[in-house]
């Protein structure tokens, strides 16, 4: 039993971002501005549909120093937009491997990778982050940009990590993390998105990353969302694009969704704000 609810919120998660395919921005647009963000510069250089596909909540590069030959991991690779920056950085002696489930999305971010001009460094794996297809021992850095917290077997997540990495090796991820909330609110959350509902509390979750035998496990930094800026991420999220009754008509039932759940967004705001983070953390597997 635990085996199929684990399946359908795989699915579910994969439903979700092929159809974010069909919208720009999303987390991570509101955060190209902000320290957790990415530089403009940075932005420029890459396939605009690598940066209008991401999906993130802020930059796992940020506060990393990736060095040239690294190998690197990417746990739920998207667009591919980490992935191209990740291999920028490594050169053409490393080894950027982004693992996702997503067929939509590993097509996608092939395409960029190619553009970007990377392919020879980088390639994009099929797979779920609790099972990587990669080899034990291989990896100097994983990254990932606000995916864990919707795996619904975390501690085995983080035990993958642990198994990949290199003795010494780091790891340095972009995450989500929701502090206690009202069982209605979570309810309302799981109606649009069932594996963010899920998303654990910053004590847990870093509990889970030490559980797994990962060392030095830190909290880098920290950025709390407040009423407005959730807001903003809540209404991008909901991606109201067509009036309800032409959705009902073209029984778009995502649209009709996002309507009937409208009104709950000021609510919704007023309960979770300060609530919701978006965290850098940061461990290394002992020598």
């Amino acid at each position: 039993m635990e085996q199929v609810e684990s399946n359908k919120l795989r699915d579910s998660v994969s439903k979700e971002y092929e159809a974010k395919l069909h919208q720009q921005g999303g987390f991570c647009a509101h955060q190209f501005e902000t320290e957790f963000g990415y530089g403009e510069e940075a932005l420029q250089s890459l396939p605009s549909d690598a940066v209008d596909s991401s999906f993130g909540c802020a930059n796992p590069l940020a506060m990393g120093a990736l060095n040239p030959g690294d190998t690197v991991v990417d746990l739920g690779s998207g667009a591919g937009m980490d992935v191209i920056l990740a291999a920028r950085k490594v050169g053409m002696q490393g080894r950027v491997i982004g693992v996702d489930m997503t067929g939509a999305m590993i097509e996608k971010a092939r395409r960029n990778i190619a553009e970007a001009g990377v392919d020879p460094i980088a390639e994009i794996r099929k797979g779920v982050i609790e099972s990587l297809p990669v080899e034990s021992s291989s990896v100097d850095w994983v990254i990932s940009n606000c995916v864990v917290s919707l795996s619904p077997d975390k501690k085995q997540v983080f035990s993958e990590v642990f198994r990949v990495l290199k003795p010494g090796g780091k790891m340095l991820l972009s995450d989500l993390v929701v502090e206690p909330l009202p069982v209605w609110l979570r309810a309302v959350i799981a109606l649009k998105s069932p594996a963010s509902a899920k998303a654990l509390d910053r004590e847990r979750y870093l509990a889970t990353v030490t559980a797994s035998g990962l060392a030095n496990v830190t909290l880098r930094s920290e950025l709390v969302y407040d009423e407005t800026m959730l807001h903003s991420l809540v209404m991008d999220e909901l991606n109201i694009r067509e009036g309800f009754w032409r959705a009902v008509l073209d029984l778009n039932g995502a649209q009709v969704l996002s309507h009937l759940l409208k009104p709950l967004v000021r609510p919704a705001v007023r309960y979770g704000a300060n609530k919701i983070s978006s965290i850098k953390v940061y461990a290394e597997k002992p020598l």
